[in-house]
């Protein structure tokens, strides 16, 4: 807000003339001499006439952000100062009259410099030796606290705003002079106490009502306002939490202000003196996202806020956490708790946080690009056993670890590319053997680019009765036929594949300038069995790319931004584009869905009407995993289950035995996987999905028809 001084000549000097006065009157209670009297107060006046713009600069009060789930429930605050604003009329009478009494009894009888409280204050200031302090009305003091916050705990600048000299009172002086000129008592009022510090870590008088009472402002009465009133003029030794001695002291100090200048009776007073103080209602609100409900879910969203798709908020990380924790934001995120708690209970019933094994699952909507989960086996922020800074789901940058290998799941992409060069799933065969060496063979590279295989790259296939003969990309798929699937890339190209997954929306977990890229992966035959380690988040949105008919999404987190005044702030866009062609689309959803009602993922398989597609992917080198990715024509969620390389446990074990599905897990009782009738991340896939798939509609994909003339 902006106060406008008056810019008379008038004015100027009449307000020269009030300052300086009263300035002498404070210097003449220290027996100055004359000359340096004369002196001094024609420099201090002068320099804080000089020093005042013509328009009084108020910044907007730091005031706490607040983070919440989709169903509205608080997930987060954030905060430099906790302080949530109030106006006059949600903050009780009998608050706003006990700080009136023990800080300025005459508020609403003088003006902005009150000369009776001053001269009594230089009497007193004289006797002690000093400029103490003292005489300074409600307004000055109000100044005062503004020009503490503009400083931004800057030390010397803090230091200046309390300097208990001359030039400093001065200035306080023509501040609140210039106030008084714009804004009403009662507005004055209202920002003081909101701006106050009340100890303890409540900044302004909402959040200390709900700090030590668990009440509004507005229900505070005569013996808590009394107490909150008392805390302004010394917070960090008398709140009642810390020195519940001293804040019954200065309660009975603001009481009998209010019996002697307001008019209170001695019995009320009395009543209120006698009230104890309730410890049990004391709540802490902690800044930040550590020890809440979701805390690598609001981790991830405050890193979104503060990264550069939020350039609005500042030009650096700084800038913009500044805002995060002092503009009052109200950030409303797309995490719906009943699926989110839904995934977290699947994943910890089966995978303990101290496990050698990370299970993790994400849930996307795919018109959208909306999270609506984020689930991790180790869901505690912190350094101690089981607890992880690691948000798994996504890359470095955002907070993630090295990302996870998907295996089979990547066949996929090797499928759209097919599709997109007129290869159809009915119609494409290869005959394969159980194992096949590629050496010496050549493969389709980018463009018109071919590669002979050099090395000797050997692949198996691996499910019994379905590992040799004539597959189409149907049952090739259905059974996970690998040889099929490199026979398909080597046509079609890897490169076209890895593009596919790019389009998809599918990231590498560590995409750091001059570190590995799926470009890295172009000439890679491995790649189409899953070579590449990707973040479990991006799988899900690239499963669901197809069944929203090759547009894709990108995630996002936030649903809505406002700003203290209820302005909205846009927020990062999904920036959904048509990246493949739904007639692509159509046909890997066609043979996903084949996959999935009658191939290896049979068994997950929900009967309720609504169409679904997936495919499983397993990792059985040092980097052990299960994963499974499954999607319908609205949601897709991915799961992994992967040794963790960093346990002790898991690197204690020969590599051949790195096996995620037959690793003891503490839910299971020391039971495996695999043993307790999870054959795969399917598994864990199919309760998650059935919480998320309620209420939805009966959705189908579009019939895959292949195109005629091609």
């Amino acid at each position: 807000m902006s106060v406008k001084t008056a810019g008379s000549k008038a004015y100027s000097l009449l307000m020269f003339a009030v300052v300086s006065i009263l300035a002498g009157v404070l210097t003449a209670g220290l027996g100055v001499p004359f000359a340096a009297l004369a002196a001094g107060v024609t420099r201090a006046g002068a320099a804080a006439l000089r020093d005042v713009p013509a328009d009084l600069s108020v910044p907007e009060q730091h005031e706490a952000s607040k983070m919440y789930l989709a169903d509205g429930s608080v997930l987060a605050t954030f905060f430099d100062e906790n302080r949530q604003y109030v106006t006059l009329d949600q903050i009780s009478p009998e608050m706003q009259a006990a700080q009136i009494g023990i800080e300025d009894h005459r508020f609403y009888e003088h003006g902005a410099v009150d000369i009776q409280s001053i001269v009594r204050a230089a009497l007193g200031n004289a006797a002690g030796g000093g400029i103490s302090g003292g005489g300074s009305t409600l307004t000055q003091q109000y100044v005062k606290q503004v020009r503490l916050q503009m400083c931004n705990g800057d030390t010397a600048c803090v230091e200046e705003a309390q300097a208990p000299n001359m030039n400093r009172k001065i200035l306080e002086m023509r501040y609140a002079i210039a106030l008084e000129n714009s804004l009403s008592k009662d507005e004055i009022l209202e920002r003081y106490l909101n701006i106050a510090y009340y100890g303890d870590g409540a900044y302004g008088v909402q959040a200390a009502a709900r700090h030590y009472f668990n009440i509004d402002a507005a229900d505070l009465d005569v013996a808590q306002a009394a107490m909150l009133a008392g805390i302004v003029q010394n917070p960090g030794q008398s709140d009642p939490v810390n020195n519940p001695d001293a804040a019954v002291a200065r309660r009975q100090a603001v009481l009998d202000a209010q019996v002697r200048y307001q008019g209170m009776s001695q019995e009320t007073a009395d009543e209120a003196a006698a009230a104890g103080f309730d410890a049990s209602q004391v709540q802490t609100i902690g800044s930040g996202c550590q020890g809440t409900r979701y805390p690598f879910i609001c981790d991830y969203a405050s890193r979104v806020l503060t990264s550069d798709q939020m350039s609005v908020f500042g030009d650096d990380e700084d800038a913009r956490r500044d805002v995060l924790n002092r503009a009052g934001l109200e950030i409303t995120l797309s995490i719906n708790p009943t699926i989110q708690d839904a995934a977290q209970s699947t994943i910890s019933a089966v995978v303990g946080p101290e496990d050698a094994v990370i299970a993790v699952a994400d849930t996307v909507e795919n018109s959208t690009g909306r999270i609506l989960a984020m689930a991790q086996s180790r869901p505690t922020m912190g350094e101690g056993a089981g607890e992880t800074a690691w948000n798994y789901s996504v890359n470095y940058a955002m907070g993630g670890a090295d990302g996870y290998l998907f295996g089979s799941t990547f066949k996929t992409w090797t499928a759209a590319a097919a599709i997109q060069q007129g290869h159809f799933p009915d119609s494409t065969y290869y005959n394969v053997q159980k194992t096949q060496n590629w050496q010496g063979q050549w493969f389709r590279g980018c463009g018109d680019d071919k590669f002979q295989l050099g090395d000797s790259y050997s692949t198996t296939n691996a499910v019994s009765g379905q590992d040799k003969g004539n597959f189409n990309m149907v049952t090739g798929m259905m059974w996970s036929v690998n040889n099929y699937w490199v026979s398909l890339e080597r046509d079609v190209g890897v490169c076209q594949a890895v593009d596919m997954a790019k389009r998809a929306g599918v990231e590498i977990s560590q995409p750091v300038e001059g570190e590995a890229t799926l470009d890295d992966y172009d000439y890679i035959p491995s790649f189409t069995l899953g070579a590449a380690k990707v973040t479990p988040l991006s799988m899900a949105v690239g499963y669901g790319t197809f069944g929203n008919r090759g547009t894709r999404c990108n995630p996002i987190i936030i649903d809505s931004l406002y700003d203290r005044n209820g302005v909205e702030i846009p927020a990062p866009s999904a920036d959904c584009q048509q990246t493949i062609d739904p007639s692509v689309a159509d046909g890997v959803n066609y043979v996903l869905n084949k996959t999935h009602t009658s191939g290896l993922s049979s068994s997950t398989n929900i009967p309720n009407g609504i169409d679904q597609a997936s495919k499983t992917g397993t990792s059985d080198n040092s980097a052990s995993s299960s994963a499974f990715v499954g999607y319908t024509p609205d949601i897709s969620t991915s799961v992994v289950v992967a040794g963790d390389n960093m346990s002790p446990a898991w690197q204690a074990l020969p590599e051949q035995s790195r096996d995620v599905t037959h690793i003891p897990l503490t839910p299971l009782g020391g039971g495996t996987f695999h043993a307790n009738g999870r054959n795969d991340a399917g598994g864990l896939w199919r309760p998650i999905m059935q919480v998320a798939m309620e209420g939805m509609p009966q959705s189908k994909f579009n019939a895959w028809a292949a195109p005629t003339g091609r």
